[in-house]
């Protein structure tokens, strides 16, 4: 079991061939913003953000700000917006209403440590969401992917190993629509998948999701 590898800055081409348009059903930013707007649990930290897509879903104002460890990525975010490790976060305990940790736990050797942080810079009755991949997930492209230290198989209890209110939701659906070759090609580059993975499909083709998004409470 190893972290996938944080490659923003050092091969960003590969997450330039990533195609936001291609998955057709399932942001989880969508669904995040929502509850965090109906629970009015601002101000939002979203730790590990990149370019900024949950701040692009919330509501216009809406008091976030972004964290993350990528030059790359935060040149293009909108501020405020801060660079710094999710493993020591620079803020006071209790001043979050909510913290984001959407796609990026599996980049980490301790995740569990980032989800203390989490938790302490949450107020009580503020919410933590955290969103990962099974192992099991595009079934069309490949036969499993490498074990991470936060994959959907594990992440329910990893969380409840810091915080004790817990639920999950699960997802295991046709998703991702890649309309042609050029498009399975980028990718299987954009999720570390040979080239030869191509060859499984036929295009056009819906690729299988599967993963969980955990919101604990504080």
């Amino acid at each position: 079991m190893s972290k996938l590898p944080v490659d923003y800055d050092s091969d960003p081409e590969r997450w330039a061939n990533r195609d936001p348009s291609t998955q057709v059903f399932g942001d989880v930013h969508e669904g995040v913003a929502k509850r965090i707007s109906l629970e009015m649990a601002t101000p939002t930290l979203d730790i590990g953000g990149g370019q900024g897509r949950l701040a692009a879903v919330l509501p216009e104002g809406w008091p976030t700000i972004l964290v993350d460890s990528s030059p790359a990525q935060l040149v293009t975010a909108s501020p405020p917006k801060l660079r710094a490790d999710a493993t020591n976060l620079p803020f006071r305990d209790g001043v979050a209403g909510s913290v984001a940790m959407l796609w990026m736990l599996y980049h980490l050797d301790d995740p569990v440590h980032a989800i203390g942080e989490a938790k302490r810079v949450l107020r009580p009755g503020g919410l933590l969401f955290a969103s990962t991949s099974s192992r099991r997930n595009d079934p069309e492209l490949t036969d499993g992917y490498p074990a991470t230290g936060f994959d959907a198989e594990e992440a329910e209890s990893i969380v409840s190993s810091v915080f004790d209110h817990v639920t999950v939701e699960r997802w295991d659906a046709p998703m991702t629509y890649l309309p042609d070759a050029p498009a399975v090609l980028r990718y299987c580059r954009s999720h570390f998948l040979p080239a030869r993975a191509a060859d499984r499909v036929v295009p056009p083709v819906w690729l299988t999701k599967r993963g969980c998004l955990v919101i604990a409470r504080r």
